[in-house]
This record gives C-alpha cells, sequence and structure tokens, in this order.
C-alpha cells in the first residue's frame, strides 16, 4: 500500500522523541522500507556494518523480520538485532489497516559493553570489515537501562498515535476511496457505471475494485445500490416526493423494479415503509 508522507512534520516529530531520548527514530512504509529517520545517519556501528553488502542484507532482513512480526502479532516488539542492539517496532494504523512502522533503536541494554566488543571483532573477522574501526564505533552506542527503553516505548507508541491524529501519513487509497465515495453520493441519481467512475477518479478498474475490496470487503456495484437504498429510505422518511420522484433521484428509472429491490434490502416495500414511518 503506498503512503503520502508529510515530511517536514513527521521529521519534527522524530526531532523531539530523539531530543526527550536520545535514541534515534525511524519510519518504515507498509512495505517496510525506510523512508525517513532521525538521525538521518545510522550511528558509526551500524554504519561501518552497513558499509558491506553481506552485513548489510543482514540488517535489512532483521528490519523486514521484525516489522513483519510486529504486523503478524499486532503490538510493539522489542528485540536485539543480529549485532546484538536493542530496537523497538511499533505498527502504524490508518482504519484499522497498518500503514506503516516506526522503529527506534542502535542502544544496547547493557552498561558492560564486553558482548558488543567480541561480536564486533567475530563480524570484522567473517566479513572482512576494518577490526579497529568496528571496535572503537561501539563506544559511541548509547547505553539504556530496561527502564527507559520501555519508557522510550511508550512515548514512541504515543507518538504514532499523534502521527495519525495529524494525518501526516495518508495512505493514497485512502484519497482515492474518499473521493470515489463523494464522486457516488452526489451522482446516486445519475446512470452511474464503473467505467463512468474510473473516468472520473482517473484509475483503472482493476486498482479501483482492489481499493473498494481492500476498504469495504465489497464489489463498487454493491456499494452503490446500498448508498442509493439508504438515500430512498431518507427520503420516503424525510421528503415529501413522491415514491417515483425518490425512485428517479437514486438512479431507478423503472418503479416497480425500484419497488422490488427496496423490499428486498429493507424487507418492506417502499410504499409500507413511509406508510409505518408516516
Amino acid at each position: 500500500m503506498s503512503s503520502q508522507f508529510d515530511a517536514h512534520q513527521l521529521r519534527e516529530v522524530m526531532k523531539s522523541f530523539y531530543t526527550l531520548s536520545g535514541i534515534r527514530f525511524v519510519l518504515f512504509d507498509a512495505n517496510y522500507r525506510e523512508v525517513l529517520s532521525y538521525p538521518e545517519r545510522d550511528c558509526e556501528f551500524c554504519e561501518i556494518m552497513k558499509s558491506n553488502p553481506k552485513t548489510r542484507k543482514k540488517c535489512s532482513y532483521a528490519d523486514k523480520r521484525n516489522c513483519q512480526k510486529c504486523e503478524q502479532e499486532n503490538r510493539l516488539v522489542l528485540y536485539s538485532c543480529h549485532a546484538g542492539l536493542v530496537e523497538a517496532v511499533i505498527p502504524l494504523h490508518e482504519n484499522e489497516k497498518i500503514v506503516g512502522f516506526v522503529m527506534f533503536g542502535q542502544i544496547t541494554d547493557n552498561p558492560d559493553k564486553t558482548a558488543l566488543y567480541n561480536k564486533a571483532l567475530l563480524f570484522a573477522d567473517m566479513y572482512e570489515l576494518d577490526s579497529k574501526k568496528l571496535v572503537s564505533s561501539i563506544d559511541s552506542i548509547s547505553y539504556k537501562n530496561s527502564e527507559e527503553i520501555l519508557a522510550a516505548a511508550k512515548i514512541m507508541e504515543a507518538c504514532t498515535s499523534y502521527i495519525i491524529y495529524k494525518e501526516l501519513i495518508t495512505p493514497e487509497s485512502n484519497k482515492i476511496f474518499e473521493t470515489a465515495k463523494n464522486y457516488i453520493e452526489n451522482h446516486l441519481g445519475d446512470n452511474l457505471g464503473i467505467d463512468e467512475l474510473c473516468s472520473a477518479l482517473g484509475i483503472g478498474r482493476t486498482r479501483l475494485y482492489e481499493i473498494f475490496r481492500n476498504e469495504l470487503k465489497m464489489g463498487i456495484s454493491k456499494y452503490i445500490l446500498r448508498r442509493r437504498m439508504h438515500k430512498a429510505k431518507s427520503l420516503l422518511k424525510n421528503s415529501d416526493l413522491s415514491i417515483h420522484q425518490i425512485a428517479e433521484c437514486v438512479g431507478f428509472t423503472d418503479y416497480n423494479y425500484f419497488s422490488r429491490v427496496y423490499k428486498k434490502t429493507y424487507g418492506k416495500s417502499p410504499k409500507n415503509y413511509r406508510k409505518k414511518h408516516n
């Protein structure tokens, strides 16, 4: 799912988180690709690790694997990456769909960095990295105790709510869906077909079907019919229009067909529904 990002405001949120916690903040899209981060550069240790294609691949795999775990379990996931650094990832939800992930990391929860030094020497030997640079870079890795890490996770969780509330991430399909809904609502009385809708929105049939299927779990024609019936019911209850006029208002030229569809939908004919509610 592709999304639009308000990069400027997102960076401000990330910067505030970093200023408060001293922990790097990263945003991934729904396809597990890094979109933004603050600070923009990895810590020195991770930069060296990612300078090698093989270790860079391990880093990318670790990010993707834990985003997927986060998606499957639909919760915050705290973990140690393949290099032994502590990271956390949280899903970003929009209308109950995951539209991205936020992650913090590149820290250690152990004040004794001996294990990291040993691991660095092992990586340097296995992947022909500069052992001196890699080992010395460990000194710059921030230490946070478990209480501080959990507090940072709570704050990051609050950041995700703020990001969604302020609409700093907007799924592209949501915008198309909202435009489609508005167009349908304003043209219920017309001979509204899929081709006309696609032309008005400037997208293809397959993409439109996919969006409606993802958003509503139903086809477009069924949705249009549902909206027509809903509007007809409202007009029967709240207007003085004749039933023939109401049928035309919601796109039916055949009064008898309109009555049959209405009765099938609501269990009463339009005439009986109006009688009961007036």
